[in-house]
Order: structure tokens, then sequence, then C-alpha cells
């Protein structure tokens, strides 16, 4: 029998930022950057977020995966309320949901290589018992991702804009 729980349930998630309120006035004042948003995303399904610039795409997607804490709602991962883990349980969880930032130049340390990038997501984890184990997962993300494992000793400075958003992807893919 298929599994009927949805992979990802977003319900009346709101995430609202305090602002400065008027000395003559004793009620607060919000910026309600995301106010009741609901979604269901199965396994398999692609969901596009789309708005201007400032809408509050950015902000929904580091609350639900509480690199901002959510003012209101409830996230539910593989039907896990991940909105009522507490932090010991929350960072044991990390490794579930991964983001790939829209903009990857942004998210890549210009120090680093694309090994060194990709292997910190294994390292963090501690997902490889030793340094060759490290080497093949990271070769086998690269090809993954239509990356020549020769890529691995590169900055990210030498790619593409869609070859940076490769490397994002591999470093999500990582951690499974």
């Amino acid at each position: 029998e298929e599994n009927k729980t949805p992979l990802l349930e977003v319900k009346d998630l709101k995430k609202w930022f305090p602002a400065k309120s008027s000395p003559f006035s004793k009620e607060k004042v919000f910026i309600k950057a995301v106010d009741g948003v609901s979604f269901t995303l199965n396994a398999g399904e692609t969901l596009g977020v789309v708005g201007e610039s400032g809408c509050g795409k950015s902000t929904m997607g580091r609350s639900v995966l509480r690199l901002l804490e959510p003012t209101d709602g409830q996230v539910l991962f593989e039907g896990k309320d991940y909105t009522a883990l507490k932090s010991s349980e929350l960072a044991k969880s990390r490794s579930d949901l991964q983001i790939i930032f829209q903009d990857p130049s942004a998210s890549l340390d210009p120090r680093m290589t694309v090994g060194e990038i990709i292997g910190e997501a294994l390292d963090i984890h501690n997902l490889c018992p030793n340094k060759k184990d490290r080497t093949d997962r990271i070769k086998e993300l690269l090809g993954r991702v239509g990356l020549n494992t020769e890529h691995a000793n590169r900055y990210p400075h030498e790619f593409s804009g869609g070859q940076q958003q490769r490397v994002g992807i591999a470093r999500a893919l990582a951690v499974n």
C-alpha cells in the first residue's frame, strides 16, 4: 500500500517581526513577513514559490526549516511535527531538510574548493567513516549533479551560475 503521509505539510505558517511603534502608542506593531501560508507537498512533487522581491519567500523557507523561529503555525515533515522539536531534537533532524539558495554564489564560501564545500556537510553529520569514503562520496555526488570529479579541486568562482547551483544541490544531497 502506498504511503499517504505527505512529505511536507505547512499549516497556517506565520512569521512576524516586531516593528518600531510610536512612542505615543502602547500597541505593538508587527511586520507580517509571512502570514498564514499553508501547502502540502507529497514525495516526488516540486513546489515553486513566486513573488516580488521582499514578499516573504525566503522568510517562509527559513521558517519552514526553523532557521527563523515561526511566530505561529505548524510544519510537519513525514508526519513529524517539526515546529514542536526541542533544540536538541532539531539538531538531529537538520539533515532531513536542506535549503538550496536561489543565488548559489552567495551560499558558497569562495575560500573553499567545491570538494571542501560538499565534504563539509558530510563532516558535520559524520556520514563518512574515513577519508577514502569521504572522497568517493564527494565524487559520486559531483557525478549525480552532472559535474566532473576533477571539479572537486576548483573554487566556486571558476564555475558558471548553473554549475554553482549544481554544487549547492550536491551539498544538499550529501546528507541523503
